[in-house]
C-alpha cells in the first residue's frame, strides 16, 4: 500500500519536472480586422476638474425659478393672449406680478393644461406627494379688473 502511494507521488513528480518552465503556451494573435480590446485591469488616472463652484458653507437652495414656487390658490387668471400661433394665459400672482404663461407651465402644485378663449384649465396634485398622475382638473375663468377712472 505504501509502495503504491509512493509510486503515484513519484510519477506525479516526474510529470511536473518534465514540464519546461521556460516554454510558454503560444498566444493567439488577434486578427487585424477585429477591434482592439482594452484591458480593463489597467487603471487610468482621471483628474478631477469640478465645473460648478459652490460655497460649501452656504445653505442649499432650490434651483427652480421663483414663479414655480407659486400655489394655484395664489394665481388669478386675467385673460388670454395669442402670439405666434401659441396661446398664453395672462395671470397675476399674490405679489402683484403679471406674466404670460404658456401651456405646460408648472407651479408648485399645478400645471397649465389648456388655454381657451374663456378660461384656463389646470391639473392640480397634492403638494406632499411625488405622484403627479393623480390630479384634479380645475378651470379658472377670466377675472378682468375694472379700469380705474
Amino acid at each position: 500500500m505504501i509502495q503504491r502511494r509512493f509510486s503515484i507521488l513519484l510519477l506525479a513528480g516526474t510529470a511536473l519536472l518534465a514540464q519546461d518552465p521556460g516554454q510558454k503556451a503560444p498566444v493567439p494573435t488577434p486578427a487585424s480586422s477585429a477591434p482592439a480590446v482594452e484591458d480593463v485591469a489597467i487603471i487610468k488616472i482621471t483628474p478631477y476638474n469640478p465645473s460648478i463652484q459652490r460655497d460649501p458653507f452656504s445653505a442649499p437652495r432650490d434651483e427652480r425659478p421663483v414663479d414655480a414656487l407659486d400655489l394655484l390658490e395664489d394665481i388669478a387668471v386675467k385673460g388670454m393672449l395669442k402670439k405666434d400661433g401659441k396661446n398664453f394665459a395672462i395671470v397675476s400672482d399674490s405679489r402683484g406680478n403679471v406674466r404670460w404663461l404658456p401651456v405646460g407651465h408648472r407651479f408648485k402644485d399645478a400645471e397649465i393644461t389648456a388655454i381657451t378663449d374663456k378660461a384656463v384649465t389646470f391639473h392640480q396634485w397634492e403638494m406632499n406627494t411625488t405622484n403627479r398622475s393623480i390630479f384634479r382638473t380645475i378651470t379658472k375663468t377670466f377675472k378682468r379688473e375694472e379700469g380705474k377712472r
